[in-house]
């Protein structure tokens, strides 16, 4: 069977459990989409109609991060993730299509509004431009040796971030590179994600960290039995690199996998104390500015 998994935003750090799973259909729920900003300039163009991406993101981006953004833009008919995006209505399902699939613990779904919508679709944007940073490539090769293979029974651990690019878009590919995303007006403050794209997530809970980790579940990436560290597995390993730590290797102590959440070695964090082009971060740990997300987002617009 298919595994739905689930990812919690604790205090003291991230816990991770998996139910079973069943059928695959579902129906969408047809709702109007806000029009994207549209550009002259083609790379910032790139970044908003096809990546989905704010104005204030694209902004931003193209003024601290120009060369990325260009590489990207030269890279943009072969990026990770790349042809999930742009989304349209139909990834936003209404809750009577959930059918025989299981409703995440405490869940309540409901109809997505035009906010849940617009901070989505930034949010699954800056995922995407994220994973395809000449950084997130570096540091997942750097740190992979920490994933175990017998985290996802089903799936072979990639040895290398090429690999693991080639596995994600052909895995999207044979579930049509179609996302069907359900919300909920619940605050338990865990995201699910199983096989064939399917996510669920909170109004309150739209992150690009808990994004990134249950993308790699909707396509067959687990943390199965012992194996839901930090690093041990592709989930988290993916989640961390982008929003705690780059390094993945030095997420805990002694070189383990799991830790406590005040036992975590963060990065440093990208805010004004280090640089003025950086928001304040209200303490040294705040997600926000920590790792790839806090480098390219934290950035005052």
């Amino acid at each position: 069977m298919k595994k739905l998994s689930v990812i919690a935003l604790a205090t003291l750090g991230l816990l991770g459990s998996n139910v079973a799973s069943a059928a695959e259909h579902s129906q969408s729920l047809a709702q109007p989409n806000a029009a994207p900003v549209h550009y002259t300039n083609p790379a910032k163009d790139f970044l908003s109609s096809k990546l989905g991406l704010s104005p204030s993101d694209v902004e931003m981006l193209f003024k601290y991060h120009e060369k990325t953004v260009l590489e990207e833009f030269r890279n943009r008919d072969n990026l990770l993730f790349g042809n999930i995006v742009p989304l349209n209505s139909s990834s936003f399902m209404a809750p009577n299509t959930i059918g025989n699939q299981p409703i995440g613990a405490g869940y309540h779904l409901v109809n997505w509004d035009s906010q849940s919508i617009a901070a989505f679709k930034d949010t699954l944007g800056r995922v995407v431009f994220l994973m395809n940073t000449p950084e997130f490539r570096k540091d997942f090769n750097l740190s992979l040796f920490t994933v175990k293979a017998q985290s996802s029974v089903n799936v072979l651990i990639p040895s290398s971030y090429d690999k693991f690019k080639s596995y994600v878009n052909q895995t999207a590919i044979s579930y049509g590179n179609h996302v069907k995303a359900y919300v909920s007006d619940s605050h338990t403050g865990r995201a699910w994600g199983t096989n064939g794209l399917l996510i669920e997530f909170e109004q309150s809970g739209i992150g690009a960290d808990l994004i990134a980790h249950e993308m790699m579940h909707g396509v067959g990436y687990a943390h199965d039995g012992a194996y839901n560290g930090w690093n041990d597995n592709i989930p988290y390993y993916v989640q961390t690199i982008l929003s705690r730590n780059e390094s993945a290797s030095d997420i805990c102590d002694n070189g383990l996998s799991k830790c406590e959440g005040n036992m975590i070695n963060s990065g440093v964090p990208y805010n004004s104390q280090y640089n003025d082009t950086y928001r304040s971060a209200s303490k040294e740990t705040d997600p926000t500015s920590l790792a790839l997300l806090g480098k390219y987002f934290n950035h005052v617009s």
